[in-house]
Formats: C-alpha cells, sequence, structure tokens
C-alpha cells in the first residue's frame, strides 16, 4: 500500500495574504483609455432631460399667467345701463370666490372626485372684459366687473356651468 497525502478541501482554498506561484496578474483595477459606458450614458441622459424641459416650455400652459391680465381692458362707464341700483349685471351671475387681483380667474384645478374650472372672456363686455361702474349721481358705489364662466363637476353627477362675475371696489 502506497502511502498517498490526504488533501484537504481547505488546503485548496487560496490565501489571501499570499500569493499563489503561478499568480497572473489581474485587469480589475487597470485604467482604461477613454470615456466609460457609464459617463456616455450620463451624458446622453442629461441631455434627453434638457431638451425634454426645453420642450415642455414652448407649450401653451408653460407661460405665465400673470401677462395675460395685462391684456384686458375695461369699459370706463357701463356702456348704456343707466340703472344706478344694479352693481354689475346680471344679478344671477356667480359673484362668489372668481377673482384673481381684480380680474376675473382663469384656471382650474381637481382634487379625488372633483374639478372645477374658472374661464375669463377677453371681449365679452362689447369688446372688453370689464365694466367699470361708477353709479351715477343716486350712489357712490364704485365697482369694475370683470366677465367670465364657472363650471363645477363631480363624482356624484353634482354640475354647475354658469355665467361669473368678478366684482371689486375701484
Amino acid at each position: 500500500m502506497t502511502a498517498e497525502k490526504q488533501i484537504s478541501i481547505l488546503d485548496q482554498i487560496p490565501s489571501a495574504h499570499e500569493m499563489p506561484e503561478q499568480a497572473l496578474p489581474t485587469l480589475v483595477g487597470a485604467k482604461r483609455e477613454g470615456w466609460s459606458r457609464r459617463r456616455i450614458l450620463g451624458l446622453a441622459t442629461g441631455a434627453a432631460v434638457a431638451t425634454g424641459l426645453g420642450v415642455l416650455d414652448l407649450l401653451p400652459w408653460s407661460k405665465p399667467r400673470a401677462a395675460a391680465a395685462a391684456s384686458y381692458t375695461a369699459w370706463s362707464t357701463c356702456r348704456g345701463y343707466v340703472n344706478a341700483s344694479t352693481v354689475c349685471t346680471p344679478s344671477s351671475a356667480l359673484y362668489s370666490g372668481n377673482c384673481s387681483g381684480s380680474w376675473h380667474r382663469n384656471d382650474g384645478g381637481s382634487g379625488t372626485c372633483y374639478n372645477f374650472r374658472y374661464t375669463h372672456y377677453a371681449t365679452t363686455c362689447d369688446g372688453h372684459n370689464a365694466w367699470r361702474w361708477t353709479g351715477g349721481s343716486t350712489t357712490s358705489t364704485r365697482r369694475k366687473c370683470s366677465d367670465g364662466w364657472y363650471e363645477y363637476n363631480d363624482c356624484g353627477g353634482g354640475r354647475v356651468s354658469r355665467f361669473s362675475i368678478c366684482r371689486t371696489a375701484i
């Protein structure tokens, strides 16, 4: 019987402290020339995001809303309405919550089960958006009446759609 040396499985695991006799150099830490794949993908992603944001800036809803109010105009008198007791007509219009400054709102919003929209009418008052109501000699009331529309819908079938007026003191 020959005496063979038994090799344990643990003896076959390389040492972390000693280099093997026939070790080959590794390329793991070698620096490469040129741009890496990660850098190229990062630059491409950055360019795509910048282009996308630039395109979004061209869309109509990305423009500031405050600039639109400057184009509104108002008559200096009430254009043919002589009834000094009636401030802004018709009296059936919605007068609550529809002002943005002294002009009719032009925006909207929504929640879990509802949405609403305020729309201004730029030329509803004989080519202008608003009337200046001075009330004549019988009253000291002074108002600007900016015209628009209000719409509201909810999941329960509730719907409101009516003419509205932003009434502000002048």
